[in-house]
């Protein structure tokens, strides 16, 4: 698809920069140029503008690493748990409501936060506090959501052979139903030991988040449609408190 309003040597420089920031380790310049398709006279020069202004700094062998000039940028919206404390009550009551345990999570980079849990009076099950973090590389319920609504090139530096033909699953089910669920397994050490249902929070056509239910194996997939159809006004109503 074309792009329009568009920077082609910007979208250059941030294809350098996220690949970097991606990398296990410093990077050289002709792995940049080869595996990002920037001719080389265009990809030096980026990365000597990157240089002067303190966002990448050079490494031995003429590689590159990521510097920290480039936190100034991201302070602003640096990601902080403390922001979405009043979400507190509201999921208190969406998980009371519905009757499963529920959380709110957010993505940060390569993954996403788990911002804010509630449990309902009645279930035995709770997700994680706030704070735990998880790879959108592992395969759940939320990061599909999340990879789904990523450009295409995301998608294929983050997923591999193995969990590519699980989130193309989940993918097809979210375009379809508007949700994102994973049947949990009863058998020992299985991947994914527990029901989880996730819907996404969006204004307009932005996704601010994902909301997620958790039931022991069999239990959310009875009732996720009429879970979707209840939540709607709930969702509305935090999508409007972001």
């Amino acid at each position: 698809m074309e792009k329009k309003n568009t920077v082609p040597m910007l979208e250059k420089a941030l294809d350098i920069l996220e690949y970097i920031g991606a990398s296990d380790s410093s990077v050289p310049l002709p792995e940049l140029q080869k595996n990002l398709g920037i001719a080389q006279a265009s990809c030096y020069r980026i990365a000597s503008t990157l240089l002067q202004r303190g966002w990448l700094e050079k490494r031995s062998g003429n590689r590159y690493e990521i510097a920290p000039g480039i936190s100034r940028a991201a302070e602003k919206v640096r990601f902080r748990v403390e922001r979405y404390k009043h979400l507190q009550p509201a999921m208190n009551n969406l998980a009371n409501q519905i009757g499963f345990s529920a959380k709110f999570s957010v993505r940060d980079g390569d993954g996403f936060v788990n911002v804010c849990s509630a449990q309902c009076r009645t279930g035995l099950l709770n997700f994680s506090e706030p704070g735990f973090r998880s790879p959108l590389k592992m395969i759940a319920s939320v990061s599909a959501i999340f990879l789904a609504e990523s450009p295409l090139r995301e998608q294929n530096r983050l997923l591999d052979a193995k969990t590519r033909p699980v989130f193309l699953e989940l993918k097809k089910q979210y375009r379809k139903y508007g949700c994102s669920y994973i049947h949990g397994q009863l058998k020992k050490d299985a991947d994914y030991p527990f029901d989880t249902l996730s819907i996404p929070v969006k204004r307009e056509d932005l996704l601010l988040g994902v909301i997620s239910f958790l039931s022991l194996p069999g239990e959310l997939e009875k009732e996720k449609e009429t879970i979707v159809a209840r939540t709607k006004s709930a969702l509305r109503g935090i999508a409007e408190s972001l």
